[in-house]
This record gives structure tokens, sequence and C-alpha cells, in this order.
């Protein structure tokens, strides 16, 4: 069994590629379920370019190029709004099941595909709620400055974890600001790995496939968030049980009780 003795970026990201690699399977499977319904919507809604006037008549005046640019506008913001949802609730739901997957890992061993996707389910509903009420915490903060919507993003980071394995509904909030108390400059830190990470790899493979075959760009950049973000996942549930473990002195054994 691993012994926790710190909570450090390097060890959290040593644990959460170990326990990635040893279930590379199960977490395949669960990050392209979760993400389908996002794979779907850039498929059939290419409206992922940026608005641009498009072709018009040579004779045509200001109004129809002001409609034709407002239409634009109109299809590139309602895409935009549902992509956002739509990524933040599979993100949500793919974090429920790697929480499962990660703490059984740490515990006795890698799960079964179907135990993996049995209690994703049954999480479903907790991990719903919390996600959310931590979008309207975050975009709440957010709305005062980036700073507050930072640091209430940085107490909410293991609010999911939280849900799976403690069963908690709105409590699951509170109980995130207690295990990451303390911790914020790491958690921060593992933020901004992530985010470095997963940009840098969205734009280089988007602007190779871009040259090679534009039309799938935008599914190549959503399959490459999908990846980016089952690794963050992990490293999610990794917090989640290190700070659990050096804060109330649980095992793993204890931790992953509930799924018993």
């Amino acid at each position: 069994m691993r012994q926790v003795r710190g909570f450090q970026v390097g060890e959290v990201l040593r644990t959460a590629i170990a326990v990635y690699g040893r279930n590379l399977r199960a977490l395949v499977a669960l990050t392209l379920v979760a993400y389908l319904p996002m794979f779907v919507l850039v498929a059939l809604y290419p409206e992922a370019d940026p608005p641009a006037i498009p072709p018009l008549p040579a004779n045509a005046d200001s109004g129809e190029v002001l409609a034709a640019l407002m239409s634009e506008l109109k299809a590139f913001y309602v895409f935009t709004f549902w992509y956002v949802v739509v990524e933040f609730f599979c993100s949500s739901w793919l974090q429920g099941s790697a929480t499962f997957v990660v703490v059984r890992a740490l515990r006795a061993g890698p799960p079964t595909m179907a135990q993996a996707f049995w209690q994703s389910w049954r999480a479903l509903g907790r991990v719903g709620v919390v996600t959310v009420l931590s979008g309207l915490a975050i975009g709440a903060a957010s709305l005062l400055l980036v700073v507050p919507g930072i640091i209430v993003m940085l107490m909410l980071w293991v609010a999911i974890p939280a849900a799976v394995v403690e069963r908690r509904y709105g409590s699951a909030l509170r109980r995130s600001h207690a295990l990451t108390l303390g911790h914020k400059v790491p958690i921060f830190g593992l933020v901004l790995l992530l985010v470095v990470f997963g940009v840098a790899a969205v734009m280089v493979l988007t602007a190779m496939v871009s040259d090679l075959a534009p039309r799938f760009a935008p599914l190549v950049e959503a399959l490459v968030g999908a990846v980016a973000g089952s690794i963050g996942a992990v490293i999610v549930a990794v917090c989640y049980h290190d700070l659990r473990v050096l804060k109330e002195g649980a095992n793993s054994n204890v931790v992953a009780k509930v799924f018993e």
C-alpha cells in the first residue's frame, strides 16, 4: 500500500501517471463514453469557426451585411455556450468515474471495467448536483474579479471526489474547502501544469490536422481535450486521496470502504 508523507506536486504527478498506466483500458473507455456528447456536438455543428461575414452579392447593402454578420455571431455564440456546458458536464462525469478507479487502484489494484461503469453511474446524480453548485460558486466569484474565481476553484478542487466517495451532495463543497485548506499553492501549481499541457497539446495537434484535414480539426481538438480531461481527473482524484490521508490519517482501505 502506498504511503503518503506529504502533498507535493511531483508526488501527485508520479502517482497519477502510475495509476493511469495501470488502468489505461478502463480510463480510456470511461473517457470515450463520458465525452461522447461532446464528440457528437462538434461533429454536428461546424460553427466552431470564428464568426465572419459570409460571401454576399457585390450589390449587398449595409443592412444585409449586418444581418449576415449577426447571424454568424448568433450561431457562433450558441455553439460556444453549448460547447462549454456540455464539456463541463462531460468532464465532471469523467471526474466521478476516475475517482472510483483511482481510489480502488490505490487500495487493492485495478477495478474491472464493469465495476468502473457501475460505480460511475451510481454517483452520477451526486456529481451532477455538485457540478452545478461548483459552477455557480466559481461563476459568481469570477464576476467580482479573476482572482476570487481562482481561489474558489482551488477551494472546490476535490468537491466531486468527495461527493463520489463520501456520498455527499451540497456538503461536498464544504468538505472540499476543509480538505484543501493549507494546500492551495501546490494545487495551483497542478492547475497551471494542466492548463499549459492542455493548451499546448490542443494547439500543436490542431495545427497539424488543420494543415492536412481542416474538416477534422474541431473533432481532434475535442479528442485532445478529452485526453487532457482524463489525465486531470486522475490527478484530482489522487489529490483527494492524499489530502484525506494527510488530514485524517485515513488509509486507502478506509477511503475506499464506500465501494464495498
